[in-house]
């Protein structure tokens, strides 16, 4: 039996590391022939599902744009529009699901809107937390993208339990297919890699406090690849003078390309993180064989699969010898593709998680 199932794509509007998901899946899903997908989107959003190429998924444009006018539209005026398109089952793939009765499935990427609350602004603060546990509530099944963040959910919300499984998720199909490009103003085998915003749940402070001894005596360049994220104005303050110093360099984001680039030729990555909901560079970093340090967090425990150094977000003297002495040992070999979680593996756990929620078997 085929299923009718809307995804509501609205994420890829943003970027990061839920357009990557929300896209990753798509394209997974529209390889199978067991369901029809009808992609929610919003019109900034259409760039990257075009960008899936041609296909069999249909598209439902969202008629707002910002991020509250399409939340409020998400939640309270998405149903009608779904079942005049004869939706069988909704997946949310952010923090959100319309009020509806038809069937529900919601991914879960972290508890973060409900464990780091301050670091966003007043309208995200106020509002999401509250719509995303009611969502939490309202969801038929729910998908985690890692034990972890299902473990975590469990301890938080025990009764959801019996619903969430995990479905982890997959190595990026665009990344492990680019061809490399040079990063202008890195030079191969001299920098430690950074992943991610500036935020502070992604605590770089441990990093800036120990980098002007990791430099003394190595010579390393940090280089941060991301955005500034929420809260960041001291953090950034901070860097930009290791960057004016010639210790550190701020790459912006980076696309597919340059970071794998970037992975192939650090000396180090580098995740301080002190809570994710999956780890996505310590995965990637290790599919390149890139040697990292992470912090003890489970998500990046478990991503890492034995293959990092872990070191507790606020042993600054732990990070200082770690990065020292995993810069300076041998680059180990690139995770073999088969050891890798792939999204066509993930998605047949959302397929089975429709089936579910639709009341199949």
């Amino acid at each position: 039996m085929t299923l009718r199932v809307a995804v509501v794509a609205t994420g890829l509007r943003a970027g990061g590391g839920i357009a990557r998901y929300t896209a990753e899946l798509l394209a997974a899903l529209e390889r199978r022939r067991d369901v029809e997908v009808l992609a929610v989107v919003s019109r900034s959003g259409i760039p990257r599902l075009d960008a899936l190429g041609p296909g069999r998924i249909e598209r439902l444009v969202v008629p707002v744009e910002g991020q509250l006018p399409l939340s409020l539209w998400e939640r309270h005026g998405l149903d009608r529009a779904l079942r005049r398109r004869g939706v069988q089952v909704v997946h949310g793939t952010k923090h959100l699901l319309p009020r509806t009765r038809l069937p529900t499935v919601l991914t879960v990427h972290d508890l973060v809107l409900l464990t780091w609350p301050g670091q966003f602004r007043l309208a995200k603060r106020v509002l999401l937390p509250r719509w995303y546990r009611r969502c939490l509530d309202e969801a038929d099944r729910l998908v985690a993208v890692s034990h972890a963040t299902a473990d975590r959910l469990a301890a938080r919300f025990p009764d959801l339990a019996a619903r969430t499984v995990v479905a982890p998720n997959g190595m990026s199909t665009a990344l492990l297919g680019a061809r490399p490009e040079p990063v202008p103003g890195l030079v191969p085998g001299t920098f430690a890699l950074v992943v991610g915003d500036l935020s502070p749940r992604k605590n770089l402070e441990v990093l800036l406090d120990v980098w002007p001894e990791v430099h003394a005596a190595s010579g390393l360049v940090l280089a941060v690849a991301g955005g500034a994220g929420w809260r960041s104005a001291e953090v950034a303050r901070r860097l930009d003078a290791f960057v004016a110093a010639g210790s550190a360099i701020r790459t912006g984001p980076l696309g597919d390309p340059q970071l794998q680039w970037a992975y192939r030729n650090a000396r180090v990555c580098l995740f301080p993180s002190r809570e994710e909901g999956f780890g996505l560079p310590v995965l990637e970093a290790g599919a390149f064989g890139c040697p990292v340090v992470a912090g003890t967090d489970p998500a990046l425990v478990e991503a890492a699969g034995g293959d990092a150094v872990h070191v507790h977000p606020d042993d600054r003297s732990g990070w200082r010898d770690a990065i020292l002495a995993t810069a300076g040992g041998p680059r180990p070999a690139p995770r073999p593709a088969a050891a890798l979680p792939t999204w066509d593996a993930h998605a047949a756990v959302v397929v089975d998680q429709y089936r579910a929620a639709a009341g199949g078997d």
